[in-house]
């Protein structure tokens, strides 16, 4: 990639301007993540929390057979090819295979690139398999529901259930399920809860925001008092259960599902979800 598709890709990520994007790579050499870090670090990009694995086009499949619920992304360059009678076929495929074959590293299986390869050349454009998943229930009474954005390139599966193992199948489970997974696209959640969030990212934000406060003239003892209150505040906004719900921003997903839970007579709980 050049170094002027670079400045374009960073710009689109983050929104800073074309000079300082230009000066991120050219000091981080290259490495888009570590511009970003750079940008966000002197104030002039966002969270950018989805950066590093966004796609311009493609196309996100779900299918499932009862048992298993797969979910795939094929991308290309252009909205053009993704609406193709053809595009739209690989795509279908390519979900097919990833639900017929169960516990693969998609990422690595040289029969996906295969079927890719087979038709890129009749599309004209770069095609790429950006992941798949395979997921069948972890406990023995839950649900696992997805949703699929209106523009096919933003989906998630998630897998609710009922911790005592007692909903007896209620169908009222699939609704709520549907609803989280809906709400995991909308408000771009990134974990199912604070605790999930990895060291590293933690670390990240103690940096960057220290940073920030430093500019602004805060000394140290300030920043690290208003230090846990930051990562606080990172976690409502990145984790599904501190998030407000999509219909009531003042109740949390937290709350709504202890709600529901009141309601149906047993205790729900996210276990896992996943997001293009």
């Amino acid at each position: 990639m050049s170094l002027a598709e670079d400045i374009k890709n960073l710009r689109e990520k983050t929104g800073a301007g074309l000079m300082d994007c230009k000066n991120a790579i050219e000091e981080a050499k290259g490495d888009i993540e570590a511009a970003i870090t750079a940008l966000r670090k002197k104030g002039l990009a966002g969270m950018a929390k989805r950066a590093g694995r966004e796609t311009k086009e493609g196309r996100v499949v779900v299918k499932h057979n009862g048992k298993n619920y797969a979910m795939s992304y094929v991308g290309c360059e252009t909205d053009f090819v993704s609406a193709t009678e053809d595009f739209k076929k690989l795509s279908d495929e390519v979900c097919d295979y990833v639900l017929k074959n169960p516990g693969k590293d998609y990422d690595a299986d040289v029969q996906i690139k295969i079927m890719i390869e087979a038709i890129a050349p009749k599309l004209g454009e770069n095609v790429s398999f950006k992941g798949g998943y395979n997921w069948s229930l972890t406990g023995k009474c839950g649900v696992i529901e997805s949703y699929v954005h209106t523009d096919n390139k933003k989906a998630a599966l998630l897998e609710l259930s009922c911790v005592n193992g007692d909903c007896g199948n209620n169908p009222k489970m699939k609704e709520i399920a549907r609803g989280l997974a809906m709400h995991t696209v909308g408000m771009q959640s990134m974990w199912v809860e604070e605790k999930d969030i990895p060291a590293d990212v933690l670390e990240k934000e103690k940096e960057i925001y220290t940073e920030l406060a430093l500019k602004e003239g805060k000394d140290k003892a300030a920043i690290e008092k208003m230090m846990p209150g930051k990562l606080k505040k990172f976690a409502k906004e990145s984790c599904l259960l501190d998030q407000g719900t999509i219909k009531d921003n003042k109740v949390t997903v937290r709350e709504y599902l202890a709600q529901q839970s009141k309601e149906l007579g047993f205790e729900l709980k996210v276990v896992r979800f996943v997001r293009f």
